[in-house]
């Protein structure tokens, strides 16, 4: 797990707290690709249960896809409330416009967050072999479409590169047959919810203009 050096200790992080890191503004607070997220840190949490109990031992849903969809909302309260209790990040509550009531979360703690997104860059841009936990994690971004959130503001050469690499990791790296296939049906599964939401809203949004 990802830690950070502090006075209390070393502070661990799940794969979706640490999506959500990524996710929320550290100024703002405000979630970016809200729509995706939620299924990545879902996904995740089925990850987390492979990592620590292997495929063949871990309680797996019948059907991951169902579970996933079902438990989107669950997992990403569970994982800020995770950050909050941790102290890596704050809520306030804020007012839009005078009338609209709005809860962002704020960084509080940027050394995680920062040790997380170095240890992706040595990763995908300087080519360092992945551990279990990382390859999961990009696996994860690299499916549900979230790779701007670890690598924001590339430039197009730059990008292209980094979703080769990217999609190197997800599909050579797990050695155990049974984990890659849990990792991929995992992501795999965060990234046709997805669509499928992102699908449905566009189509309500244009509806209703």
């Amino acid at each position: 797990m990802t830690m950070s050096s502090s006075a209390s200790g070393p502070v661990p992080t799940t794969l979706g707290e640490e999506i959500l890191l990524l996710a929320l503004d550290d100024s703002t607070g405000e979630a970016q690709l809200p729509l995706r997220t939620p299924y990545a840190i879902a996904a995740a949490a089925l990850l987390e249960r492979v990592l620590a109990d292997g495929p063949e031992d871990a309680a797996l849903p019948d059907d991951a896809e169902k579970w996933i969809n079902d438990q989107r909302n669950e997992e990403y309260e569970k994982a800020l409330r995770g950050l909050l209790d941790k102290g890596l990040i704050r809520e306030e509550k804020r007012r839009l416009l005078l009338v609209f009531r709005t809860t962002v979360h704020p960084e509080v703690d940027g050394t995680v967050e920062a040790a997380l997104r170095g240890r992706l860059a040595a990763v995908v841009l300087e080519g360092r072999e992945p551990d279990h936990r990382t390859a999961a994690l990009i696996t994860l971004l690299h499916h549900a479409e979230l790779r701007e959130l670890a690598f924001p503001d590339l430039g197009k050469e730059q990008s292209a590169a980094v979703e080769r690499r990217m999609t190197e990791i997800a599909e050579r790296h797990w050695a155990d047959p049974a984990l890659r296939r849990m990792a991929e049906t995992a992501a795999a599964t965060s990234a046709a919810l997805t669509a499928a939401t992102m699908a449905t809203t566009v189509v309500i949004i244009t509806t209703l203009t």
